[in-house]
């Protein structure tokens, strides 16, 4: 029960793509390395140039067959089983720390904001980024340390006291005093928390 590519255009049809398809791909790519294997044998011991090169193709091909029943393998068990091979759990079962990437919006691209803004926009964008450095620079350098790495460059309590060698109770009260001067200054651009 041999199937037949039917080609279109450029584009040859194999079928659907089943375990079981898979699985009669690997039976015959096993029977080709099998062959591969005996005609290296029966070349066996080399004695002329010829039969070095021969050697190094039959080589070469049972190589790439066995690459392509790995690939075989690696298919019909993501086709059995529904998840990528390898992984320990799939995306539904990840802890929070895994599924998520923190990202500090300071540090996304404003390209997409900056075609839709207008010229009142850009000068109130430019009247909120002097007040917010206006703020910043009313922080201690304490407080601002601490606020930057918290929330720049999404540390948390625990690692900012251990750059900073001081206690995480510390680095909470640094940052929430941080949090309230900006809140004051800026009117409402960052949430106390």
């Amino acid at each position: 029960m041999e199937k037949e590519a039917t080609v279109r255009g450029n584009k040859a049809d194999l079928g659907k793509a089943t375990a079981e398809t898979y699985r009669e791909t690997r039976r015959g790519l096993l029977l080709a390395a099998d062959r591969l294997t005996r005609g290296i044998a029966a070349l066996e011991p080399v004695r002329t140039i010829e039969q070095m090169d021969e050697l190094l193709e039959l080589e070469r091909q049972r190589k790439l067959v066995i690459e392509m029943i790995a690939s075989c393998n690696y298919v019909i068990e993501w086709l059995e089983t529904g998840r990528r091979p390898g992984n320990r759990r799939g995306i539904e079962r990840r802890s929070g720390a895994q599924r998520e990437i923190l990202t500090d919006p300071a540090r996304l691209p404003a390209a997409a904001a900056a075609d839709s803004r207008t010229a009142a926009d850009e000068a109130g964008g430019s009247e909120r980024q002097s007040r917010i450095e206006a703020a910043m620079a009313g922080l201690t350098e304490r407080e601002r340390d601490c606020y930057v790495l918290a929330h720049a460059q999404c540390y948390s309590n625990a690692e900012i006291a251990g750059l900073l060698r001081i206690s995480k109770s510390s680095v909470s009260t640094y940052v929430l005093r941080a949090q309230r001067k900006i809140s004051a200054n800026v009117g409402g651009m960052f949430l106390v928390g």
